[in-house]
């Protein structure tokens, strides 16, 4: 029997299409380990940065404290500048006093802002 030229080209296609299909399955298992490795390498991330964020949030409670804390005292200092104020308006001129900046009061409401602002954003991330 003689074998036609269809059957000869029949039998590469045949045997085209097999040594395909062998080489998409060895393609598509290295793909499948590459992203198996990927997963693992997200998981042990956010397994890491866990612990970061608890620690950034005990971090934020304590600022917020101890802020709150220093703006008492700073409250109490004023109110102790503006008696002082009062009493020394007697001596002075009522001008000059006017003019005294409290760049510690400034400083003290930004950290604590600062501070609230990053225990809301580690809140709503936890949620999350």
């Amino acid at each position: 029997m003689m074998m036609t030229v269809i059957d000869i080209l029949l039998i590469i296609l045949i045997l085209s299409a097999s040594a395909l299909c062998v080489f998409a399955i060895i393609y598509l298992k290295r793909i499948t380990e590459q992203v198996e490795a990927l997963r693992k390498d997200v998981h042990e991330f956010f397994e890491k940065t866990n612990p970061i964020c608890d620690n950034l949030e005990e971090m934020s409670r304590r600022i917020k404290r101890v802020v709150s804390e220093v703006e008492n005292y700073w409250e109490e200092i004023d109110s102790s500048i503006k008696n002082l104020r009062e009493r020394l308006s007697i001596f002075t001129s009522h001008k000059n006093f006017q003019t005294v900046v409290y760049p510690a009061k400034y400083l003290l409401k930004n950290v604590k802002a600062l501070a609230s602002g990053t225990s809301v954003f580690l809140d709503t991330y936890k949620k999350k």
